[in-house]
């Protein structure tokens, strides 16, 4: 191992792949929105209260799923128990707010644009409306809507612990390469030296 972490090529690779790994990383962490992930709220029905204002028996399991594909449209899905329901909806985004407006099957293209341009115009009805968004959560104002996304959390610790590997792997790749480099010279001055000694002696 430590033979092959010593060689050049090795040692550009590991620093190249640890930099565009830690770029990655932070432009992953400090995007708005985790798009193609799904920030969900889940809860079950615990008390007979519960069960009252739910309509669902107690052990089952309501929950908000939200996917956004785009800074436009996301796909909203509802669930109670067995039953589920799915819609594709209009959103806006402006920095880290995003507003949920009507389902695309209820709103045309063009009355969305209008919307946002509303919205664009009147910046205070669109914060009063928008709920704060990142790559890991979104939640309203009053905490009414809290919803985590998972999948941004899982990449976050996996990706920190392959990126430091990386990083510790181009150190110790970097640190045999000089150490061997510095022997190569050190062997070549030694032999030199002896020649010369062995000339002068002659």
């Amino acid at each position: 191992m430590k033979k092959f972490l010593s060689k050049m090529p090795v040692m550009i690779v590991l620093l190249s792949l640890a930099a565009v790994g830690l770029v990655f990383y932070i432009v992953m962490l400090a995007r708005p929105i985790s798009y193609g992930m799904t920030y969900s709220y889940t809860q079950t029905v615990e008390t007979e209260q519960d069960a009252t204002e739910s309509g669902l028996p107690i052990g089952s399991e309501a929950g908000m799923y939200i996917k956004f594909n785009s800074d436009s449209r996301a796909v909203v899905t509802m669930s109670a128990g067995e039953n589920s329901m799915t819609t594709e909806m209009w959103v806006f985004r402006i920095g880290n707010k995003v507003v949920i407006l009507n389902a695309v099957s209820e709103m045309t293209e063009e009355e969305y644009n209008q919307a946002v341009e509303a919205m664009k115009a009147d910046v205070d009805t669109f914060n009063s409306n928008a709920i704060d968004i990142n790559a890991f959560r979104m939640a309203s104002d009053d905490g009414s809507e809290n919803m985590t996304c998972n999948g941004a959390i899982v990449f976050a610790v996996v990706w920190a612990v392959v990126e430091i590997a990386l990083i510790v792997f181009a150190v110790l790749s970097t640190l045999y390469y000089v150490k061997a480099k510095k022997n190569v010279s050190d062997d070549a001055a030694t032999t030199a030296e002896t020649t010369t000694d062995t000339q002068v002696s002659e």
